[in-house]
């Protein structure tokens, strides 16, 4: 039974909708919401900076169009060579954002193409532009080698568990490989910032810091506009039934799985779009063995040990990665 509010009388009116029409209009709307159009906005970047005696308040970060120039447009190309070219053909490394927002609009309402299949939440991008993970730059690449170039800890380990042993001619070929893998790293934050020396500990973590990582989850008594869960509504039109989803740093991934708003808001999305996880198990999965590197998390979906700075490889691969 489905329910729409009649403004003028203040109560729901009623529609008899058989279970074969409820079922496509929820389809319906789901494609409907596959709009990358408003992944985010100048307002919702704007919005946990003016939070009075929030984490963010008061921070200098890259103002919003150096957001979108340095590392939106990137994430926006990848996005569509993955879910509108269906990672075929060459890579959009200069189409602009407006081609891209024109797109995705003109895609909205049709048949998806489910290629997402592999989630890794990050932290934030990176404070160097050149290092960010979908900057498509050919000097991120040591081309003799066939791998990242030193210093692209984050390339390297996502490289190495994806693709262990291979080797790619450039930073193009490594990403449209990500893309045909069904590879999305998404930033919980788009601040390209330092957090290390204000997040607190893992065992400790800064309460505000830990505030904003629910908000920035999606849950918390004030959820930021532009969320991890908002960005998987979006998305949700690409993306498998049957994913993995890993964490990539241990501070945030424990305030994350230790919070059961947070656990509850994503098995909520799951219920929601008949997602089902590879492992097998909920979000907050504890290990069944004890983890195979030192200093890792007991959560099977934290793919981080201490003191790296980047995701574990190994512990990728048994995130489903």
């Amino acid at each position: 039974m489905g329910a729409m509010l009649n403004r003028n009388q203040n109560r729901p009116i009623q529609h008899n909708w058989s279970d074969r029409e409820v079922k496509c209009r929820a389809i319906y709307k789901l494609c409907e919401n596959f709009n990358i159009k408003h992944m985010i906005i100048a307002a919702d970047y704007n919005y946990p900076l003016g939070i009075p005696g929030g984490y963010f308040n008061g921070k200098a970060v890259p103002p919003f169009p150096d957001y979108l120039r340095d590392y939106h447009i990137h994430f926006m190309r990848y996005l569509y060579y993955m879910c509108i070219m269906n990672a075929v053909g060459d890579y959009p490394a200069e189409m602009t954002m407006v081609e891209i927002q024109s797109a995705f609009e003109k895609n909205k309402g049709k048949k998806c193409r489910p290629r997402i299949k592999k989630i890794l939440i990050g932290e934030a991008p990176p404070p160097k532009p050149l290092n960010y993970f979908y900057n498509p730059y050919p000097l991120r690449w040591n081309v003799a080698k066939g791998k990242p170039t030193k210093g692209q800890g984050w390339t390297s380990a996502i490289k190495n568990a994806l693709f262990p042993g291979m080797v790619f001619p450039d930073t193009v070929s490594f990403l449209k490989a990500c893309a045909r893998e069904g590879f999305l790293l998404i930033d919980l934050f788009p601040y390209a910032i330092s957090y290390s020396k204000s997040r607190g500990t893992v065992t400790t973590p800064n309460r505000f810091f830990r505030a904003a990582c629910i908000s920035a989850w999606g849950a918390g008594i004030a959820p930021y506009p532009h969320n991890i869960i908002s960005t998987l509504n979006n998305l949700v039109c690409c993306i498998q039934k049957n994913i993995a989803i890993g964490f990539s740093l241990t501070v945030f991934g424990n305030i994350v799985l230790n919070d059961t708003g947070a656990v509850g808001a994503f098995n909520a999305w799951c219920l929601a779009n008949g997602i089902i996880l590879n492992p097998p198990g909920p979000i907050d999965q504890i290990r069944v063995v004890p983890p195979p590197v030192p200093n890792a998390s007991n959560f099977l979906r934290i793919c981080h040990r201490n003191p790296m700075q980047n995701p574990c490889s190994i512990l990728l691969n048994q995130a489903g990665f």
